[in-house]
């Protein structure tokens, strides 16, 4: 009976194999799929998908995420697997339409439907998104990295001194982390980085910053004036990146005018055509009040330079009549993500409204008089002063 217990249970058990051993043989797991991704900058980006050792029609569908590093928006993708010669799936975004901030990192994953309902998702992975049109050449300072193109090392270094001479003014008036990290690209013309800007929706701005990412993008074209014109943009830049730091998750809120304005004034070389600009503006009364400069800058290129000479003059004043505490007191309320009304009011005490005509007032043409008076007055009351001593002492002697 032992025996004849025995024979059957072996028998059930083999039988019981036969059934779960294919079903085993062709189990379904994420580490069944290898994905990868590809692109060609500014063009296309392509995702593959591949399965090994499955049968294609184990599955029923399969669904792309990805998503640029610095954005919430993640984009999706339904593919149907169908037939074993349409492996490995593949996905290809037209990067004109879908438009990637350069040098960003671009997670991706897949969800996969097997024929029996069963949803696996595969872990993310991501590809550096980088400008590869160049062969950039790299030169890091302490937690800094400056990339160029071509031979000239000492344009690196240069852009490396920049930095560290703009640290300290910035320290003046922001919360600068330490260590600062970030990547500088210097690209070798204004057209090559117009066409990396308009990747970005941008287009004439002479350089960008993409603080989220960590990253500046600005250009040195000619030899003889690159100093000058890097220490126009790198400080303009840096601003943009560290009042991101110090106000994020509320930096798109941020006034336009504070953001382009604090930037600006942080320039060691500024545009000499600002002062004539907002001169011309001031003494035609066509200035654009600071309310119509909260939310973004007027689309036409002229009225965007006044635009940026007025909010520098702005931040100039501010500085001038609040010290820099007036600037971080601003900086503190935005941070808090008080709107362009009330920020100004909490930090300045006044309201944007009152800003704008006490800066105005400040500028207003003065009679060569009331000129005359401010620039010499102490001189001129020591002098009628000592006209007054000297009438005294010769009228004295004749009493």
């Amino acid at each position: 009976m032992v025996r004849y217990f025995r024979a059957i249970l072996l028998t059930s058990s083999l039988f019981l194999l036969t059934l779960v051993w294919p079903v085993a043989a062709q189990a379904v797991t994420p580490a069944t799929f290898s994905a990868d991704a590809s692109y060609t900058f500014g063009q296309s980006m392509v995702f593959t998908l591949t399965a090994d050792e499955i049968d294609p029609s184990a599955l029923t569908e399969a669904v792309l995420f990805f998503r640029s590093e610095g954005t919430a928006r993640t984009f999706t993708a339904e593919l149907v697997p169908g037939a074993a010669d349409n492996w490995p799936l593949t996905h290809q975004v037209d990067l004109t339409n879908v438009r990637l901030p350069p040098f960003a990192n671009v997670e991706y994953w897949w969800q996969v439907t097997l024929a029996d309902g069963t949803m696996l998702e595969l872990p993310p992975q991501s590809v550096a998104y980088s400008d590869d049109q160049f062969e950039w050449r790299i030169l890091t300072q302490q937690d800094i990295t400056a990339h160029w193109v071509g031979d000239d090392l000492a344009l690196g270094q240069l852009a490396l001194d920049i930095v560290a001479e703009s640290l300290p003014r910035l320290r003046q008036l922001l919360p600068v982390p330490e260590p600062v990290e970030f990547d500088l690209y210097l690209y070798p013309t204004s057209a090559d980085l117009r066409a990396a800007l308009r990747l970005t929706g941008r287009d004439w701005v002479g350089a960008h910053a993409h603080p989220e990412l960590g990253v500046l993008l600005v250009t040195a074209v000619n030899v003889r004036t690159a100093a000058a014109d890097l220490r126009q943009s790198i400080p303009h830049e840096m601003a943009h990146l560290l009042l991101y730091q110090a106000t994020a998750p509320h930096y798109d809120q941020i006034p336009q005018w504070f953001n382009e304005g604090l930037a600006t004034y942080m320039e060691a070389s500024p545009n000499p055509n600002y002062e004539l600009l907002l001169a011309e503006a001031v003494n035609g009364r066509t200035t654009i009040p600071l309310t119509e400069l909260c939310a973004t800058f007027p689309s036409r290129e002229e009225q965007t330079l006044l635009a940026y000479a007025q909010s520098v003059s702005v931040v100039r004043y501010v500085q001038a009549q609040y010290g820099n505490q007036g600037i971080r007191s601003l900086v503190s309320a935005f941070a808090d993500g008080a709107d362009c009304h009330t920020g100004v009011q909490r930090a300045l005490g006044l309201t944007l409204e009152e800003l704008n005509r006490d800066w105005l007032r400040s500028l207003e043409p003065r009679s060569p008089l009331v000129q005359l008076w401010q620039e010499s007055g102490l001189w001129l009351l020591l002098l009628i002063s000592g006209f007054l001593l000297t009438g005294l002492l010769l009228w004295l002697p004749r009493q």
